[in-house]
């Protein structure tokens, strides 16, 4: 089966610093691929080389076969490929509704003119985002606050709507950065489930999380970073028992005692 994304020799420096060395990656489609790693991996320095924000220093990045390693990051979300962020990016000031359309007016074909002298084409699309913007919002839970100020919104529906915004486009791709940062236990727990019917709806996921309950129970396969370097893939069960994952993470003296049990 061809890889929805596969990620060769990915390197990114910033002058000195090295924070990707030589990535390799294969995430299926269909599937829920975690990334985790300890802080300073260069987890978050990934998802943006993949979303474009960042060229790579080295390697290559294709899609569905295709390379996309020249692409912007405008023309990678149209291929299909969305995110979230670590720190919220949500308009305050705008309603969930509206902040959930902000996903969705990147694949618009109206033009400026269209917009500006409202004609039908124009009314008639803007109908068709708004509606597909509060079937994001419901089926994240969010259906009942769809015309709150997203600043007047708890801090785990927050979270919510900036899935929601990305989800909205039902892209092929969906980059998650930590989605479970700040959440309480239960809020986590039904994170775990819409990340599961995300994969569900048809969208492949890329899951950076710190929440390994979230990671174990949900990804399919999980890749490991430390020091920007691939330190191995597998699967969830298989990544727990590698020892050389439990050393980076809990350093020898854990390690020791796992060997020992």
């Amino acid at each position: 089966m061809t890889p929805l994304l596969e990620a060769r020799g990915i390197a990114r420096r910033f002058g000195g610093l090295v924070a990707l060395d030589a990535v390799d990656m294969q995430v299926a489609p269909g599937t829920v691929h975690g990334l985790i790693g300890p802080n300073g991996a260069g987890k978050t320095t990934f998802l943006n080389v993949i979303a474009g924000a960042f060229p790579p220093s080295g390697g290559s990045l294709r899609l569905e076969g295709g390379d996309i390693t020249a692409l912007a990051g405008d023309a990678r979300a149209r291929l299909g490929i969305r995110r979230t962020f670590q720190n919220l990016k949500l308009f305050p000031e705008m309603t969930a509704l509206h902040n959930a359309a902000i996903g969705l007016h990147a694949d618009g074909r109206a033009g400026v003119l269209s917009a500006l002298l409202r004609l039908p084409a124009q009314r008639r699309e803007e109908r068709e985002i708004m509606a597909r913007a509060a079937e994001a919002l419901d089926f994240v839970g969010l259906a009942g606050q769809a015309g709150r100020l997203a600043g007047t919104l708890a801090y785990g529906h927050r979270r919510l709507l900036e899935i929601a915004r990305a989800f909205a486009p039902r892209p092929k791709l969906l980059l998650l950065d930590e989605p479970a940062a700040g959440l309480n236990p239960t809020e986590a727990v039904a994170l775990t489930a819409l990340i599961a019917r995300i994969r569900e709806a048809g969208t492949t996921v890329i899951l950076v999380e710190h929440h390994m309950d979230v990671v174990m129970t949900v990804c399919d396969r999980v890749t490991v970073l430390n020091y920007g370097k691939h330190l191995s893939t597998g699967t969830p069960a298989g990544i727990q028992a590698d020892p050389r994952v439990i050393e980076a993470y809990l350093g020898q003296d854990a390690l020791a005692e796992a060997l020992a049990c």
